[in-house]
């Protein structure tokens, strides 16, 4: 079980991602998780289970209504964006070339 410290509030948490052997790569994850403790969404990379990046992008994520959103919509949440950032990138360099 990989267990690290929150690079916001500093406990240690145990991020789903990293201990479901079933469904990630644990040894090479290069991804976001949510800290359980204080909803804050930090990157992280692991190549051969060792930490080569980690960051916070976002301190205690919050819904308008003052309630913690669950760790694995946060996730969700920024893998749309991202997405739709690059499909914005990518149609803003179409008219570009015209």
């Amino acid at each position: 079980m990989v267990e690290i410290e929150c690079l916001a509030c500093g406990k240690a948490i145990k991020p789903q991602q990293l201990n479901d052997t079933d469904n990630y790569d644990t040894e090479n994850y290069d991804g976001q998780i949510v800290c359980q403790e204080c909803q804050s969404l930090l990157y992280i990379k692991l190549v051969k289970s060792k930490v080569q990046k980690y960051r916070v992008k976002q301190r205690g994520f919050r819904e308008p209504s003052g309630e913690q959103l669950s760790p694995g919509l946060v996730v969700e949440l920024f893998k749309i964006l991202t997405q739709k950032q690059k499909e914005l990138r990518d149609e803003e360099g179409k008219h570009e070339e015209k």
